[in-house]
Protein backbone atom coordinates (compact mmCIF):
# COMPACT_ATOMS: atom_id res chain seq x y z
CA UNK A 1 0.00 0.00 0.00
CA UNK A 2 3.05 2.26 1.12
CA UNK A 3 4.34 1.88 -2.35
CA UNK A 4 1.69 2.00 -4.29
CA UNK A 5 0.74 5.55 -2.33
CA UNK A 6 4.41 7.13 -3.61
CA UNK A 7 4.10 5.68 -7.51
CA UNK A 8 0.29 6.86 -7.56
CA UNK A 9 -0.30 9.41 -4.60
CA UNK A 10 -3.54 10.74 -6.84
CA UNK A 11 -5.28 7.26 -7.05
CA UNK A 12 -4.36 6.43 -3.92
CA UNK A 13 -6.28 9.22 -2.44
CA UNK A 14 -9.17 8.64 -4.57
CA UNK A 15 -9.54 5.94 -3.29
CA UNK A 16 -10.53 7.01 0.14
CA UNK A 17 -12.05 10.22 -1.30
CA UNK A 18 -14.59 8.65 -2.58
CA UNK A 19 -15.97 7.43 0.63
CA UNK A 20 -15.91 10.89 2.39
CA UNK A 21 -12.56 9.57 4.08
CA UNK A 22 -9.20 10.40 4.11
CA UNK A 23 -6.44 8.60 4.68
CA UNK A 24 -5.82 10.27 7.63
CA UNK A 25 -9.32 8.73 9.42
CA UNK A 26 -10.67 12.42 8.75
CA UNK A 27 -13.87 13.15 7.28
CA UNK A 28 -13.27 15.69 4.54
CA UNK A 29 -14.82 19.03 6.67
CA UNK A 30 -12.86 17.57 9.75
CA UNK A 31 -10.75 19.88 11.15
CA UNK A 32 -7.34 19.01 12.84
CA UNK A 33 -6.50 19.27 16.54
CA UNK A 34 -5.55 23.00 17.07
CA UNK A 35 -4.14 24.43 20.32
CA UNK A 36 -2.96 28.24 21.20
CA UNK A 37 -0.18 29.37 23.97
CA UNK A 38 0.85 32.69 24.21
CA UNK A 39 3.65 34.44 26.54
CA UNK A 40 6.26 31.70 26.28
CA UNK A 41 8.89 33.96 24.88
CA UNK A 42 9.65 36.22 27.40
CA UNK A 43 12.47 37.89 25.56
CA UNK A 44 9.46 39.73 22.95
CA UNK A 45 6.85 42.37 23.84
CA UNK A 46 3.97 39.59 22.74
CA UNK A 47 4.27 36.09 21.72
CA UNK A 48 2.26 32.66 20.60
CA UNK A 49 2.49 29.43 19.60
CA UNK A 50 0.26 27.86 17.57
CA UNK A 51 -0.16 24.17 16.53
CA UNK A 52 -2.89 22.58 13.70
CA UNK A 53 -2.28 18.87 13.49
CA UNK A 54 1.40 18.92 13.12
CA UNK A 55 1.75 22.11 11.70
CA UNK A 56 3.35 24.67 14.06
CA UNK A 57 4.71 28.13 14.56
CA UNK A 58 5.70 30.18 16.43
CA UNK A 59 5.19 34.25 16.50
CA UNK A 60 7.67 36.91 18.30
CA UNK A 61 6.54 40.60 18.41
CA UNK A 62 9.23 43.19 18.79
CA UNK A 63 8.42 47.02 19.99
CA UNK A 64 10.58 49.52 18.56
CA UNK A 65 10.20 53.46 18.80
CA UNK A 66 10.07 56.01 15.87
CA UNK A 67 9.32 59.22 14.95
CA UNK A 68 5.61 60.07 13.85
CA UNK A 69 5.69 60.21 10.25
CA UNK A 70 4.14 63.68 8.99
CA UNK A 71 1.00 63.50 6.73
CA UNK A 72 -0.10 65.68 3.91
CA UNK A 73 -3.55 66.65 4.72
CA UNK A 74 -4.67 66.92 1.58
CA UNK A 75 -4.12 63.37 0.76
CA UNK A 76 -6.42 62.39 3.42
CA UNK A 77 -9.11 62.00 1.39
CA UNK A 78 -7.29 59.06 -0.29
CA UNK A 79 -6.47 57.28 2.38
CA UNK A 80 -7.50 54.64 4.23
CA UNK A 81 -9.08 55.17 7.42
CA UNK A 82 -8.06 51.91 8.89
CA UNK A 83 -4.79 51.21 7.00
CA UNK A 84 -1.92 50.42 9.31
CA UNK A 85 1.24 51.81 8.83
CA UNK A 86 2.70 50.80 12.58
CA UNK A 87 2.80 46.56 12.21
CA UNK A 88 5.37 45.23 9.85
CA UNK A 89 4.24 41.21 9.46
CA UNK A 90 7.26 38.68 8.01
CA UNK A 91 7.15 35.26 7.69
CA UNK A 92 10.01 32.89 7.64
CA UNK A 93 9.61 29.01 5.74
CA UNK A 94 12.47 27.61 5.56
CA UNK A 95 14.11 23.86 5.60
CA UNK A 96 13.68 23.62 9.58
CA UNK A 97 10.59 23.44 9.12
CA UNK A 98 10.14 20.95 5.64
CA UNK A 99 12.49 20.10 2.90
CA UNK A 100 10.10 21.53 0.18
CA UNK A 101 11.52 25.06 0.98
CA UNK A 102 15.33 26.56 1.01
CA UNK A 103 16.63 29.30 3.16
CA UNK A 104 15.97 31.95 0.11
CA UNK A 105 12.70 33.12 0.29
CA UNK A 106 10.01 31.20 -1.14
CA UNK A 107 7.28 32.32 -3.27
CA UNK A 108 4.69 30.87 -0.99
CA UNK A 109 5.93 32.45 1.81
CA UNK A 110 6.20 36.58 -0.23
CA UNK A 111 2.44 35.87 -1.20
CA UNK A 112 2.06 34.39 2.23
CA UNK A 113 3.43 37.81 3.95
CA UNK A 114 1.57 40.22 1.20
CA UNK A 115 -1.99 38.69 2.51
CA UNK A 116 -1.22 38.99 6.08
CA UNK A 117 -0.18 42.77 5.82
CA UNK A 118 -2.67 43.34 4.16
CA UNK A 119 -5.53 41.75 6.32
CA UNK A 120 -3.66 43.02 9.16
CA UNK A 121 -5.86 46.12 8.34
CA UNK A 122 -8.95 44.76 9.35
CA UNK A 123 -7.96 44.83 13.61
CA UNK A 124 -8.83 48.47 12.98
CA UNK A 125 -6.29 48.79 16.09
CA UNK A 126 -6.65 52.47 17.53
CA UNK A 127 -3.51 55.15 16.77
CA UNK A 128 -3.49 56.05 20.11
CA UNK A 129 -2.79 52.32 20.76
CA UNK A 130 0.53 53.48 19.59
CA UNK A 131 1.41 56.48 21.53
CA UNK A 132 4.99 56.32 23.02
CA UNK A 133 4.30 59.30 25.33
CA UNK A 134 0.78 60.78 25.91
CA UNK A 135 0.77 63.44 23.36
CA UNK A 136 1.94 60.83 20.51
CA UNK A 137 5.22 62.69 19.57
CA UNK A 138 6.55 59.45 18.87
CA UNK A 139 4.81 56.16 17.88
CA UNK A 140 5.41 52.08 18.80
CA UNK A 141 6.34 50.63 15.72
CA UNK A 142 5.67 46.44 15.59
CA UNK A 143 7.59 43.92 14.37
CA UNK A 144 5.81 40.62 13.54
CA UNK A 145 8.11 37.51 12.95
CA UNK A 146 6.51 34.55 12.07
CA UNK A 147 8.34 31.30 11.98
CA UNK A 148 7.48 28.17 10.91
CA UNK A 149 8.63 25.07 12.95
CA UNK A 150 7.19 21.97 10.95
CA UNK A 151 5.08 22.81 7.89
CA UNK A 152 2.89 19.94 7.68
CA UNK A 153 -0.19 21.86 5.15
CA UNK A 154 -2.30 24.76 5.89
CA UNK A 155 0.59 27.40 7.17
CA UNK A 156 -2.09 30.52 6.12
CA UNK A 157 -4.47 29.55 9.59
CA UNK A 158 -1.41 28.77 11.93
CA UNK A 159 -0.01 31.85 10.58
CA UNK A 160 -2.82 34.11 10.98
CA UNK A 161 -3.89 32.55 14.45
CA UNK A 162 -0.26 33.23 15.81
CA UNK A 163 -0.08 36.83 14.87
CA UNK A 164 -3.93 37.64 16.06
CA UNK A 165 -2.85 35.48 19.26
CA UNK A 166 0.77 36.98 19.94
CA UNK A 167 -0.83 40.68 19.04
CA UNK A 168 -3.38 40.19 22.27
CA UNK A 169 -0.26 39.30 24.32
CA UNK A 170 1.59 42.39 23.49
CA UNK A 171 2.35 44.52 26.68
CA UNK A 172 3.39 48.44 25.96
CA UNK A 173 5.23 50.63 28.33
CA UNK A 174 4.37 54.69 28.64
CA UNK A 175 7.45 56.46 27.34
CA UNK A 176 8.68 60.17 28.56
CA UNK A 177 10.78 61.93 25.94
CA UNK A 178 13.53 64.49 27.13
CA UNK A 179 15.05 67.24 24.62
CA UNK A 180 12.94 66.37 21.59
CA UNK A 181 15.20 63.33 20.79
CA UNK A 182 15.64 61.17 23.99
CA UNK A 183 13.01 58.63 24.50
CA UNK A 184 12.76 56.75 27.87
CA UNK A 185 10.44 54.15 29.13
CA UNK A 186 8.22 54.84 32.47
CA UNK A 187 8.64 52.05 34.28
CA UNK A 188 6.56 53.09 37.07
CA UNK A 189 3.47 53.38 34.95
CA UNK A 190 1.53 50.38 33.89
CA UNK A 191 1.83 48.61 30.74
CA UNK A 192 -0.98 48.75 27.71
CA UNK A 193 -2.52 46.22 25.89
CA UNK A 194 -3.63 46.77 22.46
CA UNK A 195 -7.11 47.56 22.17
CA UNK A 196 -7.69 45.49 18.95
CA UNK A 197 -11.23 45.73 17.37
CA UNK A 198 -11.68 42.26 15.84
CA UNK A 199 -10.94 38.74 15.52
CA UNK A 200 -9.84 36.77 13.03
CA UNK A 201 -11.01 33.06 12.45
CA UNK A 202 -9.63 31.52 8.80
CA UNK A 203 -10.32 28.31 7.51
CA UNK A 204 -8.59 26.66 4.49
CA UNK A 205 -9.19 23.88 2.18
CA UNK A 206 -8.33 22.30 -0.73
CA UNK A 207 -9.23 21.05 -3.87
CA UNK A 208 -8.91 17.38 -4.91
CA UNK A 209 -11.00 16.47 -8.44
CA UNK A 210 -14.43 17.74 -6.95
CA UNK A 211 -13.67 16.90 -3.37
CA UNK A 212 -13.58 20.12 -0.75
CA UNK A 213 -11.27 19.09 2.02
CA UNK A 214 -10.83 21.41 5.03
CA UNK A 215 -7.92 22.46 6.60
CA UNK A 216 -5.47 20.16 3.87
CA UNK A 217 -2.43 18.70 5.44
CA UNK A 218 1.11 18.94 2.78
CA UNK A 219 0.16 15.98 0.97
CA UNK A 220 -3.40 17.22 -0.08
CA UNK A 221 -1.85 20.19 -0.85
CA UNK A 222 0.54 18.73 -3.23
CA UNK A 223 -2.28 16.95 -4.81
CA UNK A 224 -4.79 19.64 -4.92
CA UNK A 225 -5.85 21.81 -7.86
CA UNK A 226 -7.27 24.69 -6.12
CA UNK A 227 -7.09 26.63 -2.72
CA UNK A 228 -9.84 28.86 -0.89
CA UNK A 229 -8.38 30.81 2.09
CA UNK A 230 -11.53 31.96 4.00
CA UNK A 231 -11.14 34.93 7.39
CA UNK A 232 -14.20 35.97 9.28
CA UNK A 233 -14.07 38.49 12.25
CA UNK A 234 -16.59 37.58 15.15
CA UNK A 235 -19.21 39.57 13.62
CA UNK A 236 -19.13 36.70 10.69
CA UNK A 237 -17.52 39.91 7.94
CA UNK A 238 -15.62 38.43 5.53
CA UNK A 239 -11.79 39.59 6.03
CA UNK A 240 -10.71 37.67 3.34
CA UNK A 241 -11.92 35.38 0.10
CA UNK A 242 -9.71 34.14 -2.03
CA UNK A 243 -9.35 31.06 -4.51
CA UNK A 244 -6.29 30.08 -6.45
CA UNK A 245 -5.60 27.41 -8.49
CA UNK A 246 -7.08 26.17 -11.49
CA UNK A 247 -10.38 24.58 -10.45
CA UNK A 248 -13.23 26.03 -10.76
CA UNK A 249 -15.64 26.12 -7.37
CA UNK A 250 -18.94 26.69 -7.52
CA UNK A 251 -21.37 28.50 -5.96
CA UNK A 252 -23.16 25.53 -3.86
CA UNK A 253 -19.46 24.12 -2.62
CA UNK A 254 -18.07 27.94 -2.48
CA UNK A 255 -21.21 28.51 0.01
CA UNK A 256 -20.63 25.55 2.34
CA UNK A 257 -16.90 26.65 2.88
CA UNK A 258 -18.35 29.95 4.06
CA UNK A 259 -20.50 28.18 6.20
CA UNK A 260 -18.20 25.76 7.66
CA UNK A 261 -15.34 28.68 8.55
CA UNK A 262 -18.58 30.80 10.36
CA UNK A 263 -19.14 27.77 12.41
CA UNK A 264 -15.36 27.87 13.39
CA UNK A 265 -15.42 31.54 15.39
CA UNK A 266 -16.73 30.63 18.85
CA UNK A 267 -13.96 27.87 18.92
CA UNK A 268 -11.23 30.24 17.95
CA UNK A 269 -12.54 33.01 19.70
CA UNK A 270 -12.35 30.85 22.79
CA UNK A 271 -8.91 29.29 21.99
CA UNK A 272 -7.73 32.66 21.84
CA UNK A 273 -8.80 34.36 25.01
CA UNK A 274 -7.97 31.19 26.79
CA UNK A 275 -4.02 31.02 25.37
CA UNK A 276 -2.76 32.53 27.92
CA UNK A 277 -3.83 30.13 30.69
CA UNK A 278 -2.31 27.04 28.16
CA UNK A 279 0.80 28.68 28.90
CA UNK A 280 0.32 29.06 33.08
CA UNK A 281 -0.73 25.98 33.20
CA UNK A 282 2.26 24.40 32.06
CA UNK A 283 4.27 27.04 33.84
CA UNK A 284 2.54 25.41 36.98
CA UNK A 285 3.07 22.07 35.39
CA UNK A 286 6.66 23.30 35.68
CA UNK A 287 6.68 24.13 38.47
CA UNK A 288 4.91 21.32 40.20
CA UNK A 289 7.49 18.85 38.73
CA UNK A 290 10.27 20.85 39.90
CA UNK A 291 8.81 20.47 44.10
CA UNK A 292 8.18 16.84 43.29
CA UNK A 293 11.95 16.75 42.09
CA UNK A 294 13.27 18.34 45.47
CA UNK A 295 10.99 16.95 47.70
CA UNK A 296 12.22 13.31 45.79
CA UNK A 297 15.91 15.11 46.24
CA UNK A 298 14.59 15.97 50.19
CA UNK A 299 13.32 12.27 50.38
CA UNK A 300 16.87 11.07 48.94
CA UNK A 301 18.89 12.76 51.28
CA UNK A 302 17.13 11.78 54.25
CA UNK A 303 17.51 8.00 53.29
CA UNK A 304 21.23 8.88 52.96
CA UNK A 305 21.69 10.40 56.77
CA UNK A 306 19.39 7.37 58.04
CA UNK A 307 22.33 4.81 56.02
CA UNK A 308 25.24 6.84 57.79
CA UNK A 309 23.49 6.97 61.48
Amino acid sequence: MEAFQKIHPLEFYRKYLVRSVRPDGRSLDDIRKTTISTGSITTADGSSFVKIGSTSVVCGVRAEVGEKPSIDKSKFSTLNVHENKNIFINIELGPICSNTFSSKPSDIAMSLCSRLNSLINRLEIPETDYYFDEEGKALWYLYVDVYCLDYDGNIYDAAVLSIISALKNVKLPKGIIENNDEFYKDLESPQRKLNIQHYLIPLSFSVIDDYILADPSLDEEKLSSGTINITYNELNEICLLLSTGTSLISKTNLKTCMEKAKERSTFIIDLINNSGNNNNNNNNNNNNNNNNNNNNNNNNNNNNVEMKE
